[in-house]
C-alpha cells in the first residue's frame, strides 16, 4: 500500500506541477527564478513551457522506474511466502529448477497444493517480460516479450485491455517499449490480485502451528505487547485480541496461541491460568 501511494503521489505530482506552471505561461524566466524556495529546482533549470511539456509526458519515464520497483516489491513478498512453506517443513516443488521470478509463483502454489491463478499469472509474466526487456535489452522489444504477448489467451487479453486501455499487441507496435500511466495502474492491480490469491493459498496450505508462531512473533513487536507486563493476564489477553484482529480469517485458538508463546519462551505460566474476560451485560 505504501509503495502504491508513493508512486501515485509521483504521478499526480507531475500533473499538479504541470497545472501550476500554467500560471507562469509565457514567462521567459527560468524556474529557479520563479520558484527559488523549491528544493532541487536548480536541477530543473528550464522555462515554464519546456518544463510543463516534460511533466505532461512523464508517464513513460515514471512507468520505466516504478513498474520494475512494484514488481520487485511483489517478488520479495512471494519469497517471504516461499520461506513460510520451508518453515512449515513442506518441500518446495520447483520441478528441479532454481526458483526465480519466472517460476516462483508456480512453485509456491504447487507446493501449497493450491490451484494456479493462470489468468493473472499470464498478465504478471507479460509485465515481467516488459521489465526484463527494459532492463536487459535497453527497452527494445525482446523475443520473450513477443512470445508472452502472442501466447496470452483471449479472455486474459480482454482483461488486460480493460486494465491498460490498449491491446497487448499494441506493445509490439514500436521497436522500443513505451509505458503509459495505465501500465502503472495495471502493475498494482495484477500484483494485488496475486497477493490475495497467495494469502488464500497460505491460509489453507500452511499448518496452524506456523500461523500461531507467526502471530506471537508479530505480537511481540506490536505496541500492544510492549506496553504490558510479560506473564500478566493483560499480556495474554492482548495476544488473543491481536490474533483475533490481525489473523481473524484463521480463527486461531487461544489455547494454541498460549502454547506457542510458552514454547517460544515468552510465557511461563501454566495452561489455563488466565481467566476469561468478563463480558459486559
Amino acid at each position: 500500500m505504501e509503495v502504491n501511494d508513493a508512486i501515485m503521489a509521483l504521478l499526480a505530482g507531475s500533473r499538479l506541477a504541470a497545472h501550476t506552471l500554467q500560471l507562469t505561461s509565457g514567462s521567459q524566466k527560468l524556474l529557479p527564478e520563479i520558484f527559488p524556495a523549491v528544493d532541487h529546482i536548480t536541477r530543473f533549470n528550464l522555462q515554464s513551457e519546456t518544463a510543463r511539456e516534460l511533466l505532461l509526458n512523464a508517464d513513460a519515464y515514471l512507468g520505466a522506474v516504478t513498474i520494475p520497483y512494484a514488481l520487485a516489491v511483489h517478488e520479495d513478498f512471494v519469497s517471504v511466502a516461499l520461506d513460510l512453506v520451508k518453515r512449515a517443513g513442506m518441500p518446495l516443488l520447483s520441478l528441479g529448477k532454481p526458483i526465480k521470478a519466472w517460476n516462483m509463483h508456480e512453485t509456491l502454489f504447487r507446493s501449497l497444493g493450491a490451484p494456479l491463478p493462470a489468468a493473472t499469472l499470464s498478465q504478471f509474466h507479460l509485465l515481467r517480460h516488459l521489465r526484463n526487456a527494459l532492463i536487459h535489452e535497453g527497452g527494445a522489444v525482446s523475443s520473450q516479450l513477443i512470445d508472452a504477448v502472442n501466447g496470452m489467451p483471449g479472455d486474459v487479453t480482454v482483461d488486460w485491455e480493460l486494465l491498460t486501455g490498449r491491446h497487448p499487441q499494441d506493445i509490439l507496435s514500436s521497436s522500443t517499449i513505451v509505458f503509459t500511466a495505465n501500465d502503472i495502474f495495471a502493475s498494482f492491480a495484477i500484483s494485488k490480485r496475486l497477493g490475495r490469491d497467495i494469502n488464500s493459498a497460505l491460509q489453507i496450505g500452511l499448518p496452524s502451528n506456523v500461523w500461531v508462531e507467526l502471530a506471537v512473533e508479530h505480537f511481540l513487536d506490536d505496541p500492544a505487547s510492549t506496553g504490558r507486563t510479560r506473564n500478566s493476564d493483560q499480556w495474554m489477553r492482548a495476544l488473543w485480541g491481536y490474533a483475533r484482529r490481525v489473523y481473524r480469517e484463521l480463527n486461531l485458538p487461544e489455547g494454541e496461541l498460549e502454547r506457542a508463546a510458552r514454547t517460544m519462551g515468552v510465557w511461563t505460566r501454566p495452561a489455563g491460568s488466565v481467566p476469561p474476560r468478563r463480558r459486559r451485560k
